[in-house]
């Protein structure tokens, strides 16, 4: 039951947060193309696209917040380290990579939620006091290059969605940028709503 819960809470708190931040981000892409086209209406392909970008966001996201919650955990995974060792080891002897091995595999099976992130690991050339933190800096600097990556990926998706909406919409409205805004019909009693007459006429015809 403890590992159900685990799971649960560490799940609904990413996809709560990953939806939420995807939804937030969503809002400033929209009004950031409103605000550079004021008068932009969007197609039906702008439509799609937007909502491809909101559920790759939402994946992207939803991973991040796992992988940082999972930051914040690994306090606990140093302390259960040192437990393992500690029943293991009377002294402080250098840990084999055979055995760091195994201790990974037991961290995994008693906290599943790290397969999402990884399912192996070896340390060697550490102690019974030294191999619990070297487990916790390896674990933070994975997930630190994990969401680096995952962040890399939002930034691609919103470039390439957002060049695909600003053709869409030029499409759709003409020529794009701010210069449509000054198009229209010229007022009725401009220079250009009617011909110039010159002031010297012509006697039509011949006598």
């Amino acid at each position: 039951m403890n590992v159900l819960w685990e799971i649960l809470q560490f799940s609904i708190g990413s996809l709560f947060w990953g939806i939420f931040i995807a939804a937030v981000c969503m809002l400033l892409f929209y009004f950031a193309i409103k605000g550079w086209w004021k008068n932009a209406a969007f197609t039906v392909v702008t439509y799609i696209v937007g909502a491809l970008l909101f559920v790759l966001l939402s994946v992207q996201c939803i991973m991040i917040c796992g992988a940082i919650k999972i930051i914040s955990f690994t306090d606990v995974v140093e302390y259960r380290t040192k437990e393992i060792l500690d029943s293991r080891h009377m002294f402080n002897v250098e840990v084999s990579r055979s055995e760091s091995e195994d201790i990974v595999q037991e961290l995994l099976e008693e906290y599943p939620i790290f397969r999402n992130y990884f399912d192996y690991g070896y340390f060697e050339g550490y102690t019974v006091e030294t191999l619990p933190t070297a487990v916790g800096e390896e674990i933070r600097s994975y997930l630190r290059a994990f969401i680096a990556r995952r962040l890399l990926w939002c930034l691609g998706f919103v470039v390439v969605s957002a060049v695909i909406a600003i053709k869409t919409i030029s499409l759709n409205n003409g020529s794009g940028g701010r210069t449509r805004e000054r198009s229209g019909r010229q007022p009725i009693g401009s220079d250009r709503s009617r011909p110039r007459i010159s002031g010297h006429s012509r006697t039509r015809g011949m006598r």
